[in-house]
């Protein structure tokens, strides 16, 4: 996508800060294997690959290595995994479009890819429209790291409906001053890294809400009335981004738990209690 900011899009969630970056639309965790060490081998793999062979206009040569190297397997085979996305700092600590002109001197490379440099120029994704300036400040905010910010900020129920029960509970919205806190940030920051360690994800590939076939993904769904016979959690949505998979109802009541121990949590650190 652009570079350029805009008044309808204050904040680059592509690029935020000098720390993390998300490239998520271009196909990042569309991989059975998504996991921090499978993408990392990946992007440095492309990396390394494409400082060769894309200032020398070997793209042919580049694909055939890469597909030579690639031991994973795509998570739906509709999605496009973009090939041309890699590390672009030697840290480590951004990813994103090694086609584009910002790290080629000028050169713009991004028509080699399947959707070329228009659609990349100007695409933005939901989390731009969806997610209030204040949800985006938020996760920009709490959270340093690619990996956990791209699948954070592309996780728009996540994120809305954490907002929603902490501002129900206070009978009030967030503001700014209260997310500028370190405090308040730590605190969010433990909520999100539950996605990187919720112990009732399920076992099969997901990605969120979404639960995939070979060539199509759905909306995945809690069973609470033919299950347990019980009506939907209040944290349905949380659950469900988390990829929850519950064995009992026990199970189930022991995650709304944890989930309303953050949100309190998040409350204290913004001291609105």
């Amino acid at each position: 996508m652009s570079s350029a900011l805009s008044p309808f899009h204050p904040i680059h969630l592509c690029q935020p800060d000098p720390g993390k970056s998300c490239s998520a639309c271009c196909g990042l965790y569309n991989w059975k294997d998504h996991s921090r060490a499978a993408l990392e081998s990946i992007l440095a793999m492309q990396t390394e690959l494409l400082s060769v062979h894309l200032p020398e206009g070997t793209i042919d040569a580049y694909r055939a290595a890469r597909e030579k190297k690639l031991k994973n397997t795509k998570l739906c085979h509709d999605i496009y995994n973009c090939e041309f996305i890699g590390f672009l700092n030697q840290d480590h600590t951004r990813v994103g479009c090694l086609a584009h002109p910002a790290v080629n001197n000028g050169r713009d490379f991004r028509d080699l890819c399947l959707y070329g440099h228009e659609i990349c120029h100007n695409h933005f994704c939901p989390a731009y429209s969806c997610l209030s300036i204040i949800e985006q400040t938020s996760v920009v905010l709490s959270i340093d790291d690619w990996y956990l910010y791209g699948l954070t900020i592309t996780d728009i129920d996540l994120v809305k409906d954490f907002f929603k029960h902490v501002e129900n509970r206070i009978g009030d919205s967030i503001k700014e001053k209260h997310i500028r806190q370190p405090e308040a940030q730590r605190a969010l920051k433990d909520f999100f890294m539950l996605k990187l360690h919720w112990p009732y994800k399920a076992r099969q590939p997901r990605l969120g809400k979404y639960y995939f076939t070979q060539t199509e993904y759905a909306i995945a769904r809690i069973e609470y009335h033919k299950r347990w016979g019980i009506l939907p959690s209040i944290y349905d949505s949380i659950l469900v981004s988390l990829e929850s998979d519950f064995a009992s109802v026990e199970e189930l009541r022991t995650a709304e738990r944890m989930i309303e121990e953050k949100i309190l949590l998040f409350i204290h650190a913004c001291g609105l209690v």
